[in-house]
């Protein structure tokens, strides 16, 4: 219930204050005037509530010390002289109007409010949470749960949970994801709702439901085992599993353990039902299941709830609020220390410093600044404050670049060695720096160093690294490149790993739209060799074994005679398609694989068959054939624009 102050100290609010759900809520609120109003909340969006004191203090302690050091002001020059909120304690908060609004009619006696989208109840909660406003945070929970259809439901459970990760709400974050256990946690399935949440927080709730099917595997065994058989007795079921108990149970058990929402009393009842009344006659009716009573029922359901709720449980347990942001602290060091100078520039005359965030001095020419960037050729003629910081007599420019990247990239303005960082991170970083200052020849420069030199960051699953370090510094060539390598591997959960934790969502949506544009790319050129007759594939049309015209469908026959193609090379074809409109998430036709796979096709073809015609073929020309079908798969897929995330 709400916090409300001792009756006698206050004046209840008049009838006409109470506050319609239907109203427009927004526009004028009691609070902009309430009886024995004596201070002013404000709004981040400068709306004022003038309101009674002793409810705030009572139902936050955050807010009563916040009263409590706040000043009184005086609005004498827009207020007469005992006018209401002429001289009020005013406390300026950093909360919007919409969701202070709704947060104040928790806490006074009118009617709850809460606000009108998903995003603004997940932020009333927290913001509740902020200011340790126990007693709202149990009336706004309760409201929520009161909401017809559900708040959360599986159609927006993932939405939900990336928002209470946000919000820090761990009461939300645990009751989205457990909706969520009815979601199959692959980039296939989770194609169109990449979007709603970072990385971090989908791995996340990923490594949730990964531990929720192996607590589920362990323990659904142990129950199988001893748990279920105690709560069955009597029970004479016709067809037995091994471990004693009724083969629908059985199998219903084993379904909990694939696919957690089928944790379900309806469907439990639909189970036993399938199994009591069999629609077909070669299904035999069990009597002793079909009249099996409500009490055995309760107790088995009961059992086996407290067995999956302790699954769930101990899965819950580590699920983490996550930051979604990683901040580097770094120490400064005060004005009067000495700090050293750049090592091995040795540069004469200058008159300038670059401060590193890890506060290393580079003593540099403002000329030279100035004409490899606009940035600082802006900053250099602008007048500049007396009070700016001076070291050794040099003024002092204070850049959020550590040392060495602050290095490599003073070397990049003068006619002396340059020093390109071995992590492809610190690259990434330098090139991220030239970007952000407008050095566009120098980045030229840098991405021709990097060109020569190979970095591990950019083989097997680093590569997917690379992407979202791109992604996340807006360097849209290297993103490019980085996604157009991932195509070579598997995109999965397993695969990213920690790494996940690096994409934000559109990162994570913009390199599944990509790789499926790539995947349909790939299979257009694919088929163009099953049924182009014209084309490469021609060179096998002679095979013994070929596919007839009348195997294929009409609309690929228009102008075809004869047969169409080899019929080793057009299961070969038909099944790397197959596997490829599979999944998007796999591999894209790996070359050393492809050509293991064709050769293998052929092989058994010409052993099983004998074909002597496909072995000549092959001698004459069939590695040249492989040759062109890789050479145009390949340029099918690098033809796919990646498509800048950033302009769409």
């Amino acid at each position: 219930m709400s916090a409300i102050p001792r009756a006698e100290t206050l004046t209840s609010p008049p009838q006409a204050f109470m506050l319609d759900p239907s109203s427009d809520y927004f526009s004028e609120t009691p609070f902009d005037s309430y009886p024995d109003a004596d201070i002013i909340l404000r709004s981040s969006d400068s709306h004022e509530y003038q309101v009674p004191k002793l409810y705030i203090i009572n139902s936050s302690p955050i807010l009563a010390k916040l009263v409590r050091t706040a000043p009184i002001t005086s609005d004498a020059a827009t207020s007469a002289p005992g006018e209401p909120g002429a001289s009020l304690t005013r406390v300026q908060l950093p909360d919007n109007h919409t969701i202070l609004s709704c947060l104040l009619t928790f806490i006074f006696p009118v009617s709850p409010i809460l606000p009108p989208t998903t995003e603004q109840i997940m932020e009333l909660l927290s913001v509740a949470q902020k200011y340790e406003m126990k007693s709202a945070l149990i009336h706004i929970r309760d409201r929520i749960a009161r909401q017809e259809p559900s708040f959360i439901r599986p159609e927006n459970a993932l939405y939900v949970f990336s928002l209470a990760q946000r919000y820090k709400l761990r009461d939300e974050v645990l009751k989205a994801a457990r909706i969520t256990l009815g979601t199959s946690m692959t980039f296939d399935d989770l194609d169109g709702q990449l979007g709603i949440m970072p990385g971090a927080f989908l791995y996340e709730l990923w490594k949730y439901h990964q531990r929720v099917r192996g607590n589920l595997l362990l323990d659904l065994l142990g129950f199988r085992m001893t748990g279920a058989r105690g709560t069955l007795k009597d029970l004479h079921c016709l067809k037995l599993s091994s471990f004693g108990i009724p083969s629908w149970l059985e199998d219903y058990i084993e379904s909990i353990r694939n696919s957690p929402s089928c944790f379900d009393l309806t469907k439990f009842h639909m189970s036993l039902t399938r199994h009591t009344s069999p629609t077909t006659t070669l299904s035999s009716s069990c009597p002793s299941c079909a009249s099996i009573s409500s009490e055995m029922i309760h107790a088995f359901w009961g059992a086996l709830t407290a067995v999956v709720h302790n699954s769930f449980r101990r899965a819950e347990s580590d699920l983490l609020l996550v930051a979604n942001e990683t901040h580097f602290h770094s120490h400064i060091t005060s004005i009067g220390e000495a700090l050293p100078t750049s090592v091995g520039l040795n540069l004469r005359e200058t008159d300038v410093i670059l401060q590193s965030s890890d506060s290393v001095h580079f003593h540099v020419h403002k000329l030279m600044l100035a004409t490899s960037s606009p940035f600082f050729s802006d900053m250099f003629s602008l007048a500049q404050p007396s009070h700016d910081e001076i070291y050794d007599g040099f003024p002092v420019v204070r850049l959020p670049e550590d040392a060495e990247v602050l290095h490599s990239l003073v070397t990049m303005l003068y006619p002396i060695p340059t020093v390109v960082p071995d992590s492809y991170e610190k690259v990434l970083d330098l090139l991220a720096a030239s970007q952000k200052y407008d050095m566009g020849a120098v980045q030229s420069s840098i991405r021709a160093e990097v060109s020569q030199k190979t970095f591990t960051t950019l083989t097997g699953s680093g590569v997917f690294r690379a992407y979202a370090m791109a992604s996340s510094k807006r360097l849209v060539p290297e993103m490019e490149n980085a996604a157009r390598l991932t195509l070579d591997y598997p995109m999965t959960f397993e695969c990213l790993g920690d790494d996940l934790g690096l994409f934000d969502g559109r990162a994570l949506r913009d390199l599944v739209y990509y790789r499926r544009r790539c995947r349909d790319s790939v299979v257009s050129c694919l088929e163009s060799f099953l049924h182009r007759r014209d084309g490469p594939s021609k060179i096998w049309d002679g095979c013994p074994q070929s596919i007839l015209k009348e195997t294929l469908p009409v609309v690929l026959l228009r102008g075809r005679s004869q047969a169409i193609l080899a019929g080793w090379l057009h299961d070969f074809i038909s099944r790397s398609v197959r596997e490829l409109q599979s999944s998007f998430t796999r591999p894209l036709l790996e070359q050393s694989n492809f050509r293991k796979q064709y050769m293998q096709a052929l092989q058994n073809h010409i052993k099983e068959t004998g074909c002597s015609f496909c072995l000549r073929q092959y001698l004459m020309e069939g590695e040249s054939y492989f040759g062109q079908l890789q050479h145009e798969l390949k340029s099918a897929r690098d033809k796919v624009p990646f498509h800048d995330p950033l302009n769409d």
